[in-house]
């Protein structure tokens, strides 16, 4: 019987899939270790998002909050492979989206795993398809380095690149009018 996945993972079950993937997956690579990270690499390619949301905070100091994102989709059915890239990275969570229930995500959140893990990362082993949105979500981390977010000005800018990565993306709850 398949197991219902809600919410996110426990310790005690990533604890126990780190005991079954060493079996399965991370030997697959054992020795190869470069091959594992083209194989990440691709299915980032294929399966990642890099994306930037807005939040509306009134205690911000101009009333917004950039939040930074790094992910990855797969089917329930598929979730050793988030665990799989849980493990690479060695950082990030696993949870059920939301009104999808055979639908798992992998995330990062934290700017500085983003930039300590993610960005050096995909810089040694390049994206193909998703190589703009890679470069410009660099650059948006790079001026929340320099605390650019933090502008009334820049966020504007910001935000303008962050519709860069995804143009397509339905459902953004803010315009650029929302920022003046």
């Amino acid at each position: 019987m398949k197991k219902k996945w809600l919410g996110i993972i426990s310790r005690k079950e990533l604890i126990s899939f780190r005991k079954k993937m060493k079996k399965n997956y991370l030997s697959l690579f054992k020795g190869k270790r470069k091959y594992l990270f083209y194989y990440v690499c691709g299915l980032v390619d294929g399966e990642g998002k890099f994306s930037v949301f807005f939040k509306k905070e009134a205690g911000a100091s101009i009333g917004w909050l950039v939040d930074p994102v790094f992910q990855v989709h797969q089917h329930q059915g598929n979730i050793d492979i988030l665990y799989l890239l849980k493990e690479t990275f060695g950082a990030g969570s696993i949870y059920k989206k939301s009104g999808k229930d055979s639908v798992m995500i992998f995330e990062i959140r934290s700017r500085r795993s983003l930039e300590e893990k993610i960005v050096p990362f995909f810089k040694k082993y390049p994206l193909i398809a998703k190589k703009r949105s890679f470069k410009i979500f660099c650059e948006i981390l790079e001026l929340m380095k320099r605390k650019e977010h933090l502008k009334k000005k820049e966020i504007k800018r910001i935000y303008k690149l962050a519709k860069e990565i995804n143009p397509q993306e339905k459902g953004r709850k803010y315009s650029l009018k929302d920022f003046d």
